[in-house]
């Protein structure tokens, strides 16, 4: 600061030295009162100048004295501890408004002024919400205890770069044994658990995951189905019998969930067992656990004589059904009753029309050899 300084005082030196020099000084008079005093611009100037560095300094020693006499070091401890807390009350606020940046420069002013662990806390959140990982990560180290801080630091690692999960893995399973109950690292797990294909953790996790509520019923439904289909696909490869110990070793309200019985119902049919797969989709309708909109949708349903005998008796007390009379022409289109197939399915079509409907129907028109009627469906389809 002192060479600025003199470079300024040369640069003023030079400017006025110059015209000295020459002999063109100017002339000022100063008038106050009775007093009048005669001089060179060049003079006034310069002499302006020195009083004012000769003021500076004073104030500069007058401070340094005052500072250092305990009112002074009071004084000024408050001063700067109530400008601290005021940036950091400005953070707050903004953070809660949702102004993250806003928050961040607050909570820097509020450090500068006073190095307080907990504005390092906040500072270090408002980072991350700026996507501001290693800055965030930064502010962890200036606050209290940073090695009990090692959560926050995974979960800001893993949020700048998610694909570290699959390295981390050991670590992720550690923490979310000790924070059983955080629905960020409960996020993460299941995301990084999902990639790399480990299905048994990923089911594991999913009771966290609704009973943190983190979820929405059609994300919890979705994950569940594809989770416990990948892993009956796994016992399903070691042998028809393990894929049924899996089933039975379920709790019975796990075998009665939906999503569960459906995925078991699919594995069925990729493995061909499909007199097991006709008795759970019977027995999951008649329950009330299944919905027979959902296996018509996912094509569900087999040619078994439970499921056959199911929906005739219910054809009986609703014969015109819509739904119904789908379920009932596909299983006849899978055993090639053709004629049975066309009367449930053109009416179904009545109904309830829908691409998967038409689809059928042509199909039965095509194995009929009515390709007219067959290319009508099809355009009725490509239509719904």
């Amino acid at each position: 600061m002192k060479y600025a300084w003199i470079i300024v005082i040369l640069l003023i030196a030079g400017l006025f030295i110059g015209p000295l020099w020459e002999g063109n000084t100017g002339y000022m008079l100063i008038a106050v009162g009775n007093y009048t005093i005669e001089t060179s611009l060049v003079a006034a100037v310069i002499m302006l100048v020195i009083t004012v560095i000769l003021i500076r300094v004073l104030l500069a020693f007058v401070m340094r004295i005052v500072r250092g006499t305990s009112w002074g070091i009071k004084w000024f401890g408050q001063r700067r501890t109530s400008k601290a807390q005021a940036a950091l009350t400005e953070g707050a606020t903004a953070l809660v408004n949702g102004d993250s940046h806003a928050a961040s420069n607050a909570f820097n002013r509020s450090w500068q002024l006073r190095h307080d662990g907990t504005v390092a806390l906040f500072a270090s959140y408002a980072a991350a919400r700026n996507d501001d990982y290693n800055q965030a990560r930064e502010w962890l180290q200036q606050a209290p205890k940073p090695t009990e801080l090692s959560l926050a630091g995974t979960l800001f690692s893993l949020q700048q770069d998610p694909d570290l999960a699959a390295n981390r893995i050991d670590e992720l399973q550690q923490l979310r044994r000790q924070y059983p109950r955080h629905p960020q690292l409960a996020r993460l797990a299941l995301s990084a658990y999902q990639s790399l294909h480990r299905w048994d953790d990923v089911i594991a996790c999913l009771a966290d995951c609704e009973r943190l509520q983190l979820l929405n019923s059609t994300e919890l439904t979705e994950f569940t189905e594809q989770a416990y289909r990948e892993s009956f696909l796994a016992s399903g490869r070691e042998g028809k019998a393990s894929l049924a110990t899996q089933w039975r070793n379920l709790a019975r309200d796990k075998r009665r969930n939906a999503p569960i019985r459906r995925a078991y119902i699919a594995v069925l049919k990729v493995y061909q067992q499909l007199d097991a797969a006709d008795k759970v989709a019977a027995r999951g309708l008649k329950r009330g656990t299944l919905e027979l909109a959902h296996l018509l949708e996912k094509q569900l349903l087999v040619a078994g004589p439970e499921l056959r005998d199911y929906l005739q008796g219910q054809l009986k007390k609703h014969p015109e059904d819509g739904l119904l009379l789908q379920a009932m022409g596909q299983v006849a289109l899978v055993t090639k009753e053709w004629a049975l197939a066309e009367r449930a399915l053109r009416r179904a079509a009545e109904l309830v029309p829908s691409r998967r409907v038409w689809l059928d129907l042509a199909h039965v028109y095509a194995a009929q050899g009515n390709s007219q009627a067959a290319l009508e469906a099809y355009e009725k389809a490509l239509r719904d």
